[in-house]
């Protein structure tokens, strides 16, 4: 909070602005609830964000919002409704994903058309840190289901040139693969899924083409793309990525024609007291003085780059 009393984190995104400015659809995993209650906010382990994050998410330009992930029932139904209204009445061009205030919302593929191209997008959670979801609100959160996600693909088909799942799933803080991963690659391969973009981990995963071996189709994995912006501590959860992606559709047949990950690096630094600064930068635009700047020791371009190139394979790294 500002001293007049506002509270204001639009300079988190600003580094960022440029980067994602150009792009149709701008798509960012918000992973944590909001509260309008400033004396709720509150952090590890259980989260509750001030809903003024939601409003410099908008300012910055993203306007597709993923919300299904383990901390999205933190605090019950009362918050993630609150989450849900704030997207909904304040924001309604957003596409939400993953929450939902009825069945028929959770029964309803979201679909963006951007330059004629359809575009699906399906979000689920593994789950959700062991809390029940309301009893008779089972479908207010998208879970990691193989039925339910073969039904949602099957009917996204129908209606969408493109379709696009984001998974919450895998290890945290491991930059391998799981075999959770890797049964659900499987899955969305076989259900003919175009491009798959999974978050969680808080580390950087490979992304990679996974050919399915019957139709010989090709789908575009990103098995994490790590933290965006966040207060971890070590430097492998302080360097995530963009999914850079273009789509060209030439009489009906949908080519991606360029795949990339730009790192990013979460920098923050102590003001006074409990207070710190934060910001992310796309790691091109991060300078030696950020990080001698940054709370965490070693923070420096170089070890990111060195991190990012071990993990990301070649063909997909974007340092520019």
């Amino acid at each position: 909070a500002s001293s007049d009393g506002n509270w204001n984190y639009d300079k988190i995104y600003t580094h960022i602005q440029d980067a994602i400015k150009d792009a149709d659809i701008k798509m960012i995993d918000q992973e944590t609830v909001f509260t309008t209650d400033h004396d709720s906010v509150s952090s590890y382990p259980s989260f509750a964000t001030p809903t003024e994050v939601g409003d410099a998410i908008i300012k910055a330009g993203f306007n597709v919002v993923e919300s299904a992930n383990n901390h999205i029932d933190d605090f019950g139904e009362g918050f993630l409704t609150d989450t849900l209204n704030f997207w909904k009445t304040k924001y309604p061009d957003v596409t939400l994903l993953g929450i939902h205030d009825s069945q028929e919302d959770a029964d309803t593929v979201k679909i963006r058309e951007v330059n004629g191209i359809k575009i699906a997008f399906l979000d689920y959670t593994y789950g959700t840190n062991g809390i029940s979801l309301p009893e008779n609100k089972q479908w207010c959160v998208n879970m990691m289901d193989k039925d339910k996600i073969t039904s949602d693909v099957n009917a996204a088909k129908q209606n969408a040139d493109v379709v696009i799942v984001l998974p919450h799933w895998g290890t945290e803080n491991s930059t391998a693969v799981s075999e959770y991963q890797k049964e659900y690659v499987n899955l969305f391969s076989e259900l003919g899924v175009d491009i798959v973009i999974g978050t969680h981990p808080h580390v950087l995963q490979p992304v990679e083409w996974v050919t399915n071996e019957q139709t010989g189709k090709k789908m575009l994995v990103y098995y994490s793309i790590g933290n965006f912006i966040s207060h971890q501590t070590s430097l492998k959860q302080l360097c995530g990525g963009m999914a850079e992606i273009e789509i060209e559709k030439k009489s009906d047949e949908i080519t991606i024609t360029s795949a990339k990950l730009a790192p990013v690096v979460s920098w923050y630094k102590k003001t006074s007291g409990q207070k710190y600064e934060f910001a992310v930068y796309k790691l091109a635009d991060y300078t030696e003085s950020l990080g001698s700047s940054h709370a965490q020791d070693g923070a420096t371009p170089e070890y990111f780059t060195d991190y990012a190139k071990e993990i990301i394979p070649e063909e997909f790294l974007d340092l520019n």
